[in-house]
């Protein structure tokens, strides 16, 4: 017959409940404080890369729409405005951080997916918004190159007109203009 083993409700473990170091109690409590003010500095540092990354995507974005604005007219406000946003879902990428796919237990764990989504679809709209905008860049380019065309062919037809009559249209479009100038300056005047 088998010897009976007395039981006890507590579990025994075959491992020491103390942890076996070579540190003293103070030398552990500072190499802890040590590790703290480590990731204390760590997260500072980090923190300051990314207002500097912030602020150079920033300063690049405004720098872009302010070109394109001045050099395009109203028309480059449409692909500015995309753009600055196109530029602050990349600097803003967060919910590529906080996205996280996770498999337990036989089933898929997702968190942060509703960050992925909205950036997902401002960046879908940014590009959206770039691509008409070139398109009504392309076409403005189009239209004025015609504009253009149809000008030099005046000129062209006014060069190979009479002295007589050049002189003549000329004397036209010049009391038009003093007509329009005094026209402004008169109710002007009336206000």
């Amino acid at each position: 017959m088998l010897p009976e083993f007395e039981s006890d409700d507590t579990p025994q473990s075959n491992y020491p409940i103390e942890s076996d170091s070579s540190f003293t109690p103070d030398e552990i409590e500072s190499i802890q404080k040590y590790k703290e003010n480590l990731q204390k500095k760590l997260n500072k540092n980090q923190s300051v890369l990314k207002g500097i990354e912030a602020g150079f995507w920033g300063l690049t974005s405004y720098s872009i729409a302010r070109f394109l604005i001045l050099t395009i007219g109203t028309q480059g406000v449409g692909l500015a405005v995309a753009l600055s946003v196109l530029i602050n879902n990349i600097t803003n990428r967060d919910c590529l951080d906080a996205f996280n796919l996770d498999r337990k237990d036989g089933e898929w764990n997702i968190q942060g997916m509703g960050k992925i989504i909205k950036f997902s679809f401002s960046t879908l709209v940014a590009c959206f918004i770039i691509w008409n905008a070139t398109g009504d860049l392309l076409k403005m380019a189009d239209s004025s190159k015609e504009t253009y065309n149809a000008l030099q062919n005046k000129v062209e037809q006014f060069n190979n007109l009479p002295d007589s009559q050049q002189r003549n249209i000329f004397i036209v479009v010049v009391l038009v203009g003093l007509g329009g100038i005094y026209t402004i300056i008169d109710s002007l005047d009336r206000r």
